[in-house]
């Protein structure tokens, strides 16, 4: 008579999978701050279910090869109490571009020691961003008009700065940052997500639904304002702010100071693509 597998529902398979990747990535979070590497190995295999280890898992691959690739001298000292609140808060989130983000704060902490924790004021904010939040603020600081400053290395003398080349966005391309279907959020009754984004009809409403969201970049000082207007098409033009612009840095895993000098290496990496920041026409056929 053949022995019934005592496992029929790979529940052991599952659990030495899961032990696996806690242990995994302990040792990556213990090996950026060593004074704490047993508490965070415990913690991580504690407290940290399935579905959270597999997002940390994938945070902890992004922020390794951002520690690489921008050749970051990790300190093993890194401040635990911002490791740890970075563990519990991107843990939650499945979405790419937030993880990469969340990837880039590590990066940075990485590199610092137990007593710099003023990363803790960027994961404040991360955490309090949606998923199309995330995508419009790397959106607008991503674009290479943000660093259309002529004096990009001068001090600055207010909060925002202006680009010559003004931020101007179309509503279908703001509206394509959600990540879902729009169908699922724009109250358009029997469209689909391609005639919400072709018919400019449906524009209005469907970016009104957004607007909230927009404005409360605004209220986290990330824009300066944002301003619809109607110009070839229903349109939006984003004031950029220093402090957005530094939470962009920081999440991206680069920590260059004073700030406005970053415009100076966003220029660079221009230059590098051969794009002129001047003239660049995002909307060019």
């Amino acid at each position: 008579m053949t022995k019934l597998d005592d496992d029929i529902l790979g529940t052991k398979t599952l659990a030495k999978v899961v032990d696996k990747t806690a242990d995994g990535v302990g040792a990556f979070f213990s090996a950026i701050c060593m004074p704490a590497a047993e508490e965070f190995g415990l913690y991580i295999r504690d407290h940290v279910a399935a579905y959270r280890l597999k997002n940390l898992e994938n945070i902890s691959k992004k922020a390794k090869e951002l520690i690489e690739n921008q050749n970051i001298t990790t300190t093993g000292d890194a401040s635990p109490k911002v490791l740890k609140e970075i563990i519990e808060e991107s843990s939650w989130t499945d979405d790419e571009q937030v993880q990469r983000m969340w990837a880039g704060l590590i990066a940075i902490s990485s590199g610092n020691t137990k007593d710099s924790d003023d990363s803790l004021v960027y994961i404040e904010t991360l955490k309090k961003l949606t998923s199309f939040q995330a995508r419009i603020i790397n959106l607008i600081y991503g674009d290479p008009r943000c660093c259309s400053i002529k004096q990009a290395g001068s001090r600055p003398v207010t909060r925002y700065f202006n680009p010559d080349n003004q931020l101007v966005f179309s509503v279908p391309e703001l509206l394509k940052q959600y990540p879902g279907n729009l169908t699922e959020i724009v109250p358009i009754a029997n469209s689909t997500e391609e005639e919400i984004l072709l018919n400019e009809k449906n524009h209005g409403i469907a970016i009104s639904r957004f607007k909230p969201q927009l404005d409360a970049l605004s209220s986290f000082d990330l824009l300066a304002n944002v301003e619809f207007y109607q110009d070839n098409g229903e349109r939006i033009r984003f004031t950029p702010t220093y402090q957005g612009l530094d939470f962009y840095m920081r999440c991206l895993g680069y920590s260059v100071y004073p700030i406005e000098a970053f415009l100076l290496t966003l220029q660079h990496w221009c230059s590098l693509k051969g794009i002129d920041p001047f003239t660049y026409d995002k909307y060019a056929t």
